[in-house]
């Protein structure tokens, strides 16, 4: 009995290649009490929305961008 390939499935290495590399995420408190976030405690308390879910990667530019945000 054989397996019917879905179109772009790869098996063996060739599926390894391509597998996407899953990023942990965590919710606003998690990263606000992390040791990497501690000493952008403030920023990242008022750049990151409550009830989200970031990775770590996706908050770092949150904040960026709010930096560099204009004032109005």
């Amino acid at each position: 009995m054989t397996k019917e390939l879905k179109k772009g499935e790869k098996v063996g290495a060739a599926a390894c290649e391509t597998a996407v590399k899953k990023e942990k995420i965590f919710g606003k408190e998690q990263l606000l009490n992390s040791e990497r976030f501690r000493g952008k405690r403030d920023l990242a308390e008022a750049a990151l929305a409550d009830g989200e879910m970031y990775s770590a990667e996706e908050a770092e530019k949150i904040m960026e961008k709010f930096l560099k945000g204009s004032v109005r």
